[in-house]
């Protein structure tokens, strides 16, 4: 008789949603550390410690800073106006109704999300990382516009948007998250009453109401 093999230990795996939050923590740790000191005297070795996680960690979710820039796009695509884009307009529902609903959950975590330090990075380092600056012109801020573009568009064919071209109107609706940004790095954060969602509100107000 043989003697049983001694039970086979399975380590369990972390679980998907501390995966993602140990995603989370990295991207915020790198934007911070990016807008800090730039992305060329950043290195991995400073943002995993300002994640408080081991190099070896940081290394199993971002091979590389490339990627890590990378990934801090994705979650930004992901956290915007933009992850709305497939949700249709309501039976009933006005395009200025539809543009409130997607649009504010947005900026009402526009301090939360990360998109705000990416867009000043963006702005920052453009002229020295092209590549970069074309990845997020075409893949976040051109399709933001040319979606909201569309909408106020159907706004205008609709009789509800009156006294401003479509075009001119998007940029309009976008300019409080680059007012926020603005604002955050001159004067800090804002006050309640220049929140980004109160400032996109008033904005839509003016753009259907005053200009309607």
């Amino acid at each position: 008789m043989t003697a049983s093999n001694p039970p086979v230990r399975r380590h369990r795996g972390p679980s998907p949603q501390k995966t993602d939050l140990t995603r989370q923590e990295i991207v915020r740790a790198a934007l911070a550390e990016f807008t800090q000191v730039g992305i060329a005297r950043a290195t991995m070795d400073k943002i995993a410690r300002r994640a408080d996680l081991s190099k070896a960690t940081l290394y199993l979710y971002f091979p590389s800073k490339e990627a890590l820039l990378q990934g801090a796009l994705d979650e930004t695509i992901g956290t915007s106006a933009l992850a709305t884009m497939h949700q249709p307009r309501k039976a009933g529902e006005t395009v200025r109704s539809h543009i409130t609903r997607i649009l504010l959950p947005t900026m009402e975590n526009f301090h939360g999300s990360g998109r705000g330090e990416l867009a000043r990075l963006m702005l920052g380092e453009a002229r020295s990382y092209p590549g970069l600056a074309h990845f997020y012109r075409e893949h976040v801020f051109a399709p933001w516009h040319r979606h909201f573009e569309a909408l106020l568009q159907q706004a205008v064919d609709e009789g509800e948007l009156r006294g401003i071209a479509p075009a001119a109107a998007s940029l309009l609706l976008g300019a409080p998250f680059w007012l926020s940004i603005a604002h955050d790095t001159l004067h800090g954060p804002a006050q309640p009453g220049t929140m980004p969602a109160e400032l996109t509100r008033h904005q839509i107000d003016a753009l259907f109401g005053a200009l309607g």
